[in-house]
């Protein structure tokens, strides 16, 4: 493929690292704003992006069904054929301190690195994407009469993918309309679909009673609800639910995660009557959800079948599908193209095992990578980080992929 007719690699990639020094700074001050979901409002992180787009020339507007968590859009070009960016700006908590080696949101630059909670999950997307508007204006690489590009930074993704208030409320406002996507998370592959995620809330309930009662002894009264809740986390976790494998989830499958958070008892002398435990589930698109309760169902009426006044309630908290599109979709090979030109190597296609808010763009029509973008590790952990020259390499591959397909 000949990339950019009239404009060559050398100066693309010159363009965007005439930018990198700016992204870094601009990506610093965007990790030690906390957004902490749960805790922080993100309206700070979108004042500040509102203000890097105006410095750079660009129109920003907010989206919000709460006005202290607005989702942010900016825009270049205001033709009809749209491409968008998406990053969300909300994070998850920094978590033990004691665990990280640098200030959770101090965005210490060290050998290269942006060190910070939210520098790659998910703010270092919204640096490569307005950077992404300034690189593809600079090169008159899309025409502002016929074509669009737009950068959403997106509140509330880290409640569980599935919120009303982001990319749910873009969509179904019409405030965010494309042909194509790109959800700016940091990878090493070009990310074709993620899994889907349904969380269960498993109560089990027991009988307490004194636990120096005779009758406890003998059995005759009393049910611990702590002891019969583990016997089912440990049935869940040899679980096998088969599914079929789509293109590009070969090296994935439905992954049962019992007990991820686990609560029970009131007293050390009293026979449990109530206990509570969290089980995550990865689903492979087009599985079933229904299939996966009954199999846990069935694993619940067989403890409730060996211990007399014992009983399961099983609360569905999250279910979200999971998506993908073709691994030879242009989307995906120009992703690959760009990849080889600018990385040396062509990434492979292949989905993510978290799930992301890509189903919801792909339910819409718009076909989305879901997670591409600069070279980063650690989110969700201590320590987590960006590598700051990867920054203008995204954006010039960023641009690639947009020039070439709105071409199409």
């Amino acid at each position: 493929m000949q990339p950019f007719p009239g404009v060559d690699k050398a100066s693309l990639l010159a363009t965007s690292k005439k930018y990198q020094t700016a992204m870094a700074d601009f990506l610093c001050d965007l990790v030690r704003i906390p957004s902490v979901n749960g805790r922080n409002s993100e309206i700070q992180v979108a004042e500040r992006i509102a203000q890097e787009a105006q410095k750079l020339g660009f129109d920003s507007q907010f989206h919000a069904i709460q006005p202290d968590r607005p989702n942010i859009l900016v825009s270049y070009g205001k033709g009809p054929q749209a491409f968008a960016i998406i990053a969300h700006i909300d994070t998850v908590s920094e978590g033990n301190l004691a665990s990280w080696k640098h200030p959770a949101f101090g965005a210490d630059v060290i050998d290269g690195l942006i060190i910070g909670r939210g520098a790659a999950d998910n703010k270092a997307g919204i640096a490569c994407g307005l950077y992404t508007l300034a690189t593809l204006r600079d090169l008159n690489l899309i025409d502002p009469e016929k074509q669009q590009v737009i950068v959403a930074g997106v509140v509330d993704e880290e409640s569980g993918a599935c919120s009303p208030l982001g990319v749910r409320y873009l969509l179904d406002s019409g405030a965010l309309r494309a042909r194509g996507a790109i959800y700016a998370y940091t990878s090493e592959i070009v990310c074709t679909g993620h899994r889907g995620l349904l969380r269960l809330e498993i109560q089990a309930h027991g009988q307490s009673i004194h636990a120096g009662l005779a009758e406890w002894h003998t059995k005759q009264q009393g049910a611990n609800a702590v002891t019969a809740l583990a016997d089912l986390m440990v049935k869940l976790e040899g679980l096998q639910i088969p599914a079929e494998t789509p293109p590009g989830f070969e090296h994935l499958g439905c992954t049962v995660t019992p007990g991820t958070i686990m609560n029970g008892g009131t007293y050390a002398s009293i026979v449990p009557d109530l206990a509570t435990a969290m089980v995550d589930i990865r689903l492979l698109p087009g599985q079933s959800t229904s299939v996966v309760l009954d199999a846990v169902r069935a694993q619940c009426r067989a403890i409730e079948n060996i211990r007399p006044r014992t009983r399961f309630e099983i609360t569905v908290k999250v279910d979200i599908p999971g998506a993908y599109i073709p691994t030879n979709h242009p989307l995906v090979t120009l992703a690959q193209d760009y990849t080889e030109i600018f990385h040396g190597q062509r990434w492979e296609a292949a989905a993510a095992g978290p799930a992301n808010e890509g189903y919801m763009l792909i339910e819409a029509g718009i076909p989305t990578l879901c997670g591409f973008g600069p070279t980063g590790g650690n989110p969700h952990a201590p320590d987590e980080w960006v590598l700051i020259e990867s920054l203008p390499t995204t954006t010039a591959i960023f641009c690639g992929i947009i020039h070439d397909y709105l071409q199409k």
